[in-house]
């Protein structure tokens, strides 16, 4: 009975060693499992802050390969825009250059245009200029041969009535002057009238001889007056509108005063 009792006890005691080796295995498997799945969580942990590490660097990269290309964009459009803005200004300029020439050209042909005209103005001024010199040179000339014509040919009577009309506009001491030449010629061709008078009408021959004297004296000096008038009127500028009065027929004012006593 009681070898029983011990192999029981003896039985029990392996049942209970044997139960708490395999209790002490069960954990320390238990243990190792638990330790290789916190090793897998943390080298899975580990690759993941690895993995998560790289895309981040992956995304800093990226981000600064994206800073970089936007920095260069960006110095790109600046370029591009000052280019833009280079171009504008050049062609701003290029048109006012263009618009500056064409104004210039303009300018210039009309310039041309108008320097042509006076041109032929002047030519045709100088033309006319010379076809009245030439005309006025004719006429002077003719006018001149009339003048030295007239003063000779024109008869006394008509001389001394022009000289007459003339006498009002003449400076004062002139008007005299001339007035009291007419006046002689007058007196000494009233002399000579009456002296042929008394010659047709004397019988004795002393008494012809005298007034034969005195009326060659008075021809002479009315030849003499008549001269000088004829003269006055060749010469005087101031009777110029009487000498072509007299050449052309008309009557011509004559200036208001002697240019050489204005």
């Amino acid at each position: 009975m009681s070898t029983i009792f011990v192999a029981v006890a003896a039985a029990a005691l392996l049942i209970a060693a044997t139960l708490a080796v395999w209790r002490a295995w069960r954990e320390a498997e238990a243990r190792a499992v638990a330790e290789e799945q916190a090793r897998r969580e943390a080298e899975a942990r580990a690759v993941a802050e690895e993995q998560a590490r790289r895309e981040a660097e992956a995304r800093a990269v990226a981000e600064e390969q994206a800073r970089r290309e936007a920095e260069a964009r960006a110095v790109a459009e600046e370029q591009a825009r000052r280019e833009a803005e280079a171009r504008a200004v050049a062609e701003e300029q290029a048109r006012r250059e263009a618009e500056a020439k064409a104004r210039a050209q303009a300018r210039a042909a009309k310039e041309v245009e108008s320097r042509k005209q006076a041109e032929a103005r002047a030519e045709a001024e100088a033309r006319a200029r010379r076809d009245a010199e030439a005309r006025a040179a004719r006429l002077g000339e003719k006018l001149s041969e009339e003048r030295v014509n007239i003063a000779q040919r024109v008869d006394e009577q008509t001389l001394v009535r022009a000289l007459t009309r003339a006498i009002p506009a003449l400076a004062p001491e002139r008007a005299k002057r001339l007035n009291n030449q007419i006046e002689a010629l007058a007196r000494n061709r009233a002399q000579e009238a009456q002296l042929l008078e008394d010659l047709k009408a004397a019988a004795e021959e002393a008494v012809r001889v005298e007034i034969k004297k005195k009326l060659d004296k008075a021809r002479s000096d009315a030849e003499a007056l008549n001269q000088r008038l004829r003269h006055v009127l060749e010469n005087d500028p101031d009777l110029h509108g009487v000498r072509l009065s007299l050449a052309w027929g008309v009557r011509v004012s004559t200036s208001n005063k002697s240019k050489s006593e204005k």
